[in-house]
């Protein structure tokens, strides 16, 4: 179903009911469909489930320790988090991407030695970067600073300083 509804592009119709037809992929992708038994068309409300899955996929974080991993590689839900400290819920490091982990494989030994096998499975949000043109990261002290000369400058207009 999500891969079906990935080779879709455009706007959605507004309509559950509408069917997209797959008239823009190859001869040979049809063919896979047809073998498969997939349909070669999508209802609108599916495309939409879809989507919704993978930006659940995409956007997905929890804090550190909210989830443990057992011995027998199964993760559960840890019934004794109760929370992050404050000093801890303002670190990167301290949130994880809710989905399999790519760059946890990615690093070297001495970077998993100091990783708790049962609470850091998943990714950190530490290293990524963002994308896009405003991708940059002010500091604390940077948008204060912004925002205090924003006031003055108001200030001044209004004939306050």
């Amino acid at each position: 179903m999500i891969a079906q509804a990935e080779q879709l592009t455009g706007r959605f119709q507004g309509d559950p009911s509408f069917a997209y037809e797959f008239s823009e992929i190859n001869a040979e992708d049809a063919e896979k469909l047809i073998e498969g038994g997939k349909e070669i068309s999508i209802k609108e409300e599916i495309r939409l489930v879809a989507t919704i899955e993978q930006i659940d996929r995409a956007v997905g974080i929890i804090p550190r320790g909210a989830f443990v991993k057992t011995p027998l590689q199964s993760v559960h839900e840890n019934r004794n988090f109760e929370g992050l400290s404050f000093t801890e819920a303002k670190k990167l490091s301290s949130y994880f991407h809710f989905t399999e982990p790519v760059n946890l494989k990615n690093k070297t030994l001495l970077e998993k030695a100091d990783l708790d096998p049962s609470t850091d499975f998943l990714d950190s949000l530490e290293h990524d970067v963002p994308q896009g043109k405003d991708s940059r990261i002010y500091s604390y002290n940077e948008m204060k600073g912004s925002l205090s000369s924003l006031g003055n400058a108001k200030a001044t207009r209004c004939g306050l300083l």
